[in-house]
């Protein structure tokens, strides 16, 4: 990082180096561009876990259903059109059908969860550059900075699980949408 002598007066920030604002900078929008959470949900199973045991199968059961394994099979092998048919047809935008404030609550503490795992990410493989290069002192930095990350994921994940619960009980309110739901879940149930 040193290398390259170029740099930049920013503000109150005299003398920085370009490639500390460069490199910075280029990994972020490689995150951005490559949707790096969705990368490491799909690595994971993330997004398909939450989903599934946090949304559609509360949903199944709170709209009447018993959780056969067949049901659940077929829940599991459906989980994005399902997903789309009886969640974010009422919880989705630009227009939800239950509070929007509870649907902008639920986005933020994912916002949250998912800029807390691609840090987590990133951290990690940086951890793992520097203990190529020996560098114990950053390493014990990162060490600890991936420690509180984790922490931080462990909380925002049972967060999301609970404004998630409150979003299916709210899509789950109105008997209308209860039926719409019980009738997607018995075409799933008959197979």
């Amino acid at each position: 990082m040193d290398s390259v002598q170029a740099g930049a007066d920013i503000g109150p920030v005299k003398g920085l180096k370009a490639l500390y604002v460069l490199v910075p900078l280029a990994v972020a929008l490689l995150s951005r561009v490559f949707r790096l959470h969705d990368k490491i949900s799909d690595l994971f199973y993330i997004r398909f876990a939450f989903d599934t045991f946090n949304i559609l199968f509360p949903m199944a059961t709170l709209s009447g259903h018993d959780l056969t394994p067949r049901l659940k099979a077929a829940i599991r092998s459906a989980r994005e059109p399902a997903m789309y048919a009886v969640f974010y047809r009422y919880a989705g935008f630009p227009e939800p059908r239950i509070d929007r404030q509870l649907v902008r609550t639920a986005l933020d503490n994912w916002g949250w969860f998912w800029v807390a795992v691609e840090s987590f990410a990133l951290i990690l493989v940086t951890t793992i550059c520097l203990l190529s290069m020996n560098a114990q002192r950053d390493v014990g930095l990162c060490a600890t900075i991936l420690l509180v990350l984790l922490a931080f994921l462990v909380l925002q994940w049972f967060v999301c699980r609970a404004t998630a619960a409150k979003e299916v009980r709210a899509v789950l309110e109105d008997s209308e949408r209860k039926s719409a739901v019980r009738a997607y879940f018995a075409q799933m149930a008959q197979g």
